[in-house]
């Protein structure tokens, strides 16, 4: 009997909008949210992502979740957007762009509108434009998950792309299995270069399988590969 089996590759039109990232940037924004940063991962972004390329073009980032084999697995998911509310969104290429925040007035009269000013809700680090305006190479990471003889699933999904910027920097999109459909963001890779580079240094707790969230499952069941797009 054929092992169930489960395909969460990016369809053709998704792999054309990842390879015309290549032309490169003219803004990356975000929706300001609650769980934008965490404490526990410094440097990791999380959110809805909308990336606008210098022809006008912009292709919406977030994460496909599909519940399957007892557990939650996702792809990243690229889709192109036509409107959108830029005044809404905040900027990685210029950080004093922070978005809007809209709730109910008191008595839920109206709806208020007010930059996030809340600490973590907005990117306050260096800009990205010198980095992401250009885009040397885009490599997609493909997860392959072959449990054990005695499990009877497989599967194959990708997770993320490798943005490699014009200063030879690599930065990462990763979709993730959580609520929502946000994907996290990382401007420099850090620990998960592990899913990208096979020379990168070991860190303990901090394994390819455990990066992708698979830290339950026995160790040499979870492959990765990144490829250009």
């Amino acid at each position: 009997m054929a092992r169930p089996s489960l395909d969460l590759l990016l369809p053709e039109p998704e792999r054309r909008r990842g390879a015309a990232l290549r032309r490169g940037l003219a803004d990356f924004l975000y929706a300001p949210n609650p769980d934008f940063t965490s404490p526990l991962e410094p440097g990791l972004y999380r959110s809805s992502f909308i990336l606008v390329m210098a022809d006008g073009q912009a292709v919406r980032v977030s994460s496909f979740v599909v519940p399957a084999f007892g557990r939650e697995l996702c792809r990243l998911r690229l889709e192109p957007i036509q409107h959108y509310r830029q005044e809404s969104l905040g900027s990685f290429f210029d950080p004093s762009r922070r978005g809007l925040i809209y709730s109910m007035t008191p008595g839920r009269g109206r709806v208020d509108t007010r930059p996030p000013a809340e600490a973590g809700w907005g990117y306050d680090g260096s800009p990205l434009a010198a980095r992401l305006g250009t885009i040397k190479e885009v490599l997609v990471v493909t997860e392959t998950v072959r449990p054990l003889e005695d499990e009877e699933t497989e599967w194959q999904a990708d997770r993320g792309l490798v943005l490699i910027g014009a200063d030879g920097e690599e930065s990462l999109l990763l979709a993730e299995a959580g609520p929502g459909d946000s994907a996290a963001f990382l401007p420099t890779s850090g620990i998960y270069r592990a899913l990208f580079d096979p020379l990168a240094p070991a860190v303990p707790g901090a394994s390819e399988q455990e990066l992708l969230g698979y830290g339950d499952l026995p160790a040499g069941t979870v492959w990765v590969v990144a490829q250009p797009l």
